[in-house]
C-alpha cells in the first residue's frame, strides 16, 4: 500500500484540478482514504481475532484492487467525485494494514517487538520509494483506448489495480497462518496472574483479560499507551500535511512537476530508511525512549527551519528541503520504538493483539485524515494571501503537546526496558543453557513491569 500511496502523490493535484477540484477539495480526498480506514480498523482487527488472517487479507485486497480501478477510471468517467469513491473502497483494502503488528507479536518474542517492527517499517518505506520511480517511469506515457486512459494521473490506480490482483492471489495461494501459540513455554511479559500449569487454564485467563471490558482502560491508562497511541496520531499528522503541502508549494515556489516531485518523495523515504534503521540501533544499543527523544528534537527543529526562513510569499527552497529532511528523520527514526512500546504493553496487558492494533490504527488515520485536511485549509489561506508560514504554524500545537507530555511517560518507558530487558537476557541463559545440553528450564514469567522501579 506505501508503493500506492507515493505514486499517487506526486500527481494526485494535478489529477484533482483537471475535474476541477480546488486546493480543500484535495485535502479532502488525501484524508477521505485515512478516514475510511480509521472507521474499519477496529472491525478488521476483531475480524483477524476470530477468524484466519489469509480470509481477512484476501477479502481486503479484492475490495483494494477495485478502488484502485474507480480511481485510474476517474479521469474517463469525468467527475472528482469518482476520485472520492476510490480512494474510500482503497482505504476499506488498505485496512489490513493493521494486521502487521497484530501478526507480528503473534510470531515473535516480545524482546525482538522493536527490531521486526522496525524491519517491516523500513520495508514501508522501500515501497514509498519505489512509487515515485514509477511514476518518474510513466511521466511520458499517454495511451488512449477507447474510454481507457492511461498517463501519469490514471497510472498509480490501475498500477496498483494489478499489485492488489497480485496480492489477492498470494493471500489465497501462498500465504502461511501464524503459528499456534503454546503459551505455556513461549517467553512474554504478560501479567504474572496468567501463570498456570496446564495449556487450557492458560488459554482460559488470556480470553478472560482479552475479553475483559476492563482491557482498554488498562492498555491505555495503568501501560501508559496513551502516549504512544498519542504519537503515532502526532507523528502522521505532520507527515501527511507535509505530503499535502509539499506539491502545491514546490509547483508555485520552484515550478517543479511530476519528475522532480517524484525525487523529492523518494528521497523523503530513503531518509526514512536512514531513520528507522538509527532508531533500530538506539532502541537495541541503548533504549527505545532515546530515540522518541531524538525523533521530536529533529521535528521540533524542523519547524524552527521552516518558521525562521520563511519570508512572506516566498519560501527559499534549501531551507524548505533541508526542514523536510529533519522532519522526515525525526519522526521515522522515533516510530519503531513507539510502536514496540505499544505492541508490549498490549502483550503485558494480556489484551487482544488484533482489537488493539485496531485502535491503534485509528489514532494513526485519524492523524492522516486530519493533517492533509489542516494542510488543505492552509493553502487556501496561502492562495488568499497570507504568508507560507501558515502551513507550517497550524502543525506547531499538536507537535507541543505530543513533547510536553513525554517527561510523564519516561519512568513508564524505563521500566518497560527493564522488562524487556530482564526477558532477553532469560531467553539468552535458557538458549545457553539448552546448547549445553541443559535441556529446558522452568523459569516463571518475568515481574509485573510496574513494580519495575526496584530494577531502576
Amino acid at each position: 500500500m506505501n508503493i500506492e500511496y507515493s505514486c499517487l502523490m506526486p500527481t494526485v493535484y494535478d489529477y484533482t484540478k483537471s475535474l476541477d477540484g480546488d486546493a480543500a477539495f484535495f485535502g479532502f480526498l488525501l484524508a477521505t482514504f485515512s478516514i475510511t480506514r480509521m472507521f474499519v480498523f477496529i472491525p478488521i482487527g476483531w475480524w483477524a481475532d476470530v477468524r484466519p488472517f489469509r480470509e481477512v487479507f484476501a477479502s481486503t485486497a479484492l475490495v483494494g484492487l477495485i478502488g484502485c480501478f474507480i480511481y485510474g477510471a476517474a479521469g474517463a468517467l469525468g467527475n472528482k467525485w469518482w476520485l472520492v469513491i476510490g480512494r474510500i473502497l482503497t482505504g476499506l483494502g488498505a485496512a489490513n494494514t493493521t494486521l502487521s503488528r497484530t501478526y507480528i507479536s503473534k510470531c515473535v518474542e516480545a524482546d525482538q517487538f522493536a527490531k521486526v517492527i522496525g524491519v517491516q517499517m523500513t520495508l514501508d518505506l522501500f515501497g514509498v520509494m519505489i512509487g515515485p520511480a514509477l511514476i518518474a517511469g510513466i511521466t511520458k506515457v499517454n495511451f488512449d483506448y477507447g474510454w481507457f486512459h492511461f498517463n501519469e494521473q490514471t497510472a498509480p490506480g490501475y498500477i496498483m489495480a494489478v499489485l492488489q490482483l497480485f496480492m489477492f492471489v498470494s493471500f489465497l495461494t501462498t500465504f502461511v497462518e501464524p503459528p499456534p501459540q503454546d503459551v505455556t513455554q513461549r517467553k512474554t511479559i504478560r501479567r504474572k496472574s496468567l501463570e498456570a500449569t496446564t495449556n487450557e487454564d492458560v488459554e482460559a485467563a488470556i480470553r478472560s483479560q482479552s475479553d475483559n471490558k476492563q482491557a482498554i482502560s488498562r492498555v491505555i491508562l495503568t501501560g501508559g499507551g496513551w502516549f504512544f497511541i498519542l504519537t503515532t496520531f502526532t507523528v502522521n499528522f505532520n507527515l501527511c500535511a507535509l505530503e499535502t503541502v509539499a506539491t502545491p508549494l514546490m509547483e508555485k515556489e520552484y515550478d517543479w512537476h511530476a519528475i522532480e516531485n517524484s525525487s523529492f518523495f523518494a528521497a523523503c523515504a530513503f531518509i526514512g530508511m536512514v531513520a528507522m534503521l538509527t532508531g533500530m540501533w538506539i532502541d537495541r544499543n541503548l533504549s527505545g525512549r532515546k530515540a522518541i527523544a531524538l525523533g521530536f528534537t529533529c521535528m521540533l527543529s524542523a519547524f524552527a527551519v521552516w518558521l525562521v526562513w520563511d519570508r512572506g510569499q516566498d519560501l527559499p527552497q534549501a531551507p524548505f528541503l533541508f526542514g523536510s529532511a529533519m522532519c522526515i528523520f525525526g519522526l521515522c527514526v522515533l516510530t519503531p520504538a513507539n510502536s514496540a512500546y505499544f505492541t508490549k504493553v498490549v502483550e503485558y496487558q494480556g489484551g487482544a493483539q488484533g482489537l488493539f492494533g485496531g485502535i491503534w490504527s485509528v489514532f494513526m488515520s485519524a492523524g492522516k485524515s486530519t493533517g492533509p485536511i489542516v494542510a488543505g485549509y492552509a493553502l487556501n489561506l496561502l492562495d488568499s494571501g497570507t504568508g507560507n508560514w501558515i502551513i507550517f504554524a497550524l502543525c506547531v500545537p499538536v507537535l507541543t503537546i505530543n513533547v510536553l507530555c513525554l517527561p510523564f511517560i519516561a519512568t513508564t518507558m524505563k521500566n518497560m526496558d527493564n522488562v524487556t530487558k530482564n526477558l532477553a537476557e532469560e531467553n539468552r541463559r535458557e538458549s545457553m543453557q539448552n546448547e549445553s545440553g541443559g535441556g529446558g528450564v522452568n523459569t516463571s514469567l518475568l515481574k509485573d513491569f510496574t513494580e519495575g522501579d526496584e530494577n531502576t
